[in-house]
């Protein structure tokens, strides 16, 4: 994401060295497979990972690697043999395992997918990730109470896991639990704001029930945390026109005006959120001397 050309080229010395140090050469075309499939060139990844496991027929790294690749094309039953390959090599090995239950649940062989997670938790009964992903099994399957259940169980194993927080609130707002949705959506943003689809559902949330003015602000906030300015600039100023005294979208309004470099609007609208009540704003004039 920064500087990617200097990380590009010392990653590739290292595997240089590496690969002189330790001649294994289906573990250098493995890693040569993934670099090509993350830059989209599949016809190569998926010569080079043939490579590998012509070498190593027993690397699992390699048989997870084409399963993902099988994925990618779509042919989830190729994968699904890839990965219950690699589980007669290591059938203890989480990643495999993770990854089985994944395309099973893809495919929509919910049962057979849960059995895997299960087998996993037995492996790992402290993964907060098992839980979560047969929850997500069970929110494929329509058996949102179940997801709930799954959810809770990760969320006490581990209570900032974002996507579980998340989940949960995917789940609840099918139940139509409306309020139990909203928690679960804000405590997933309060652990991470740049967890950008839970503003979607948050918005929707507000819509149903009858806040047009907080979906709105939502939708300013998604376009906002995914660097998108002049769409969150619209999005705010649309909850304005119709809620002039909505003073956490005049905050919000300031905030994208100076990532913009206008700093006369967002002085504007800071003066105005701190004039309506918004303590943050109210500070951030205090402590500069801005009269509001």
């Amino acid at each position: 994401m920064k500087a990617l050309t200097p990380l590009f080229l010392c990653f590739g010395l290292f595997l240089l060295n590496a690969c002189t140090k330790h001649p294994d050469m289906a573990e250098f075309a493995t890693l040569k497979a993934e670099m090509y499939m993350r830059a989209g060139e599949m016809e190569n990844a998926q010569k080079a990972i043939g490579e590998a496991l012509i070498e190593n027929p027993s690397s699992i790294e390699a048989h997870v690697l084409q399963s993902k690749l099988y994925l990618l094309d779509n042919k989830q039953d190729k994968a699904i043999e890839q990965l219950e390959k690699a589980k007669s090599i290591d059938s203890k090995n989480l990643d495999v395992l993770y990854s089985l239950g994944f395309v099973l649940t893809r495919k929509g062989e919910y049962d057979k997918a849960i059995e895997v997670y299960n087998s996993a938790i037995e492996i790992k009964p402290d993964s907060a990730l098992g839980f979560n992903n047969i929850a997500v099994t069970y929110h494929t399957k329509k058996e949102f109470k179940k997801s709930i259940d799954e959810l809770k169980k990760a969320i006490k194993l581990n209570p900032e896991f974002v996507e579980a927080h998340y989940n949960m609130g995917n789940s609840y707002a099918m139940l139509g639990q409306l309020q139990d949705a909203l928690n679960a959506y804000n405590k997933a943003i309060a652990l991470n704001p740049k967890y950008t689809d839970v503003y979607v559902e948050l918005s929707a949330i507000h819509n149903k029930l009858g806040n047009p003015a907080e979906a709105g602000n939502n939708v300013g906030l998604y376009y906002f945390w995914r660097n998108e300015y002049p769409q969150a600039v619209k999005a705010f100023s649309d909850v304005i026109k119709a809620h002039p005294d909505h003073a956490v979208a005049h905050n919000n309004l300031a905030v994208c005006y100076d990532k913009m470099g206008n700093q006369e609007m967002s002085l504007q609208h800071l003066k105005q959120s701190a004039s309506l009540g918004y303590a943050p704003a109210a500070e951030i004039c205090r402590k500069n001397n801005i009269a509001f």
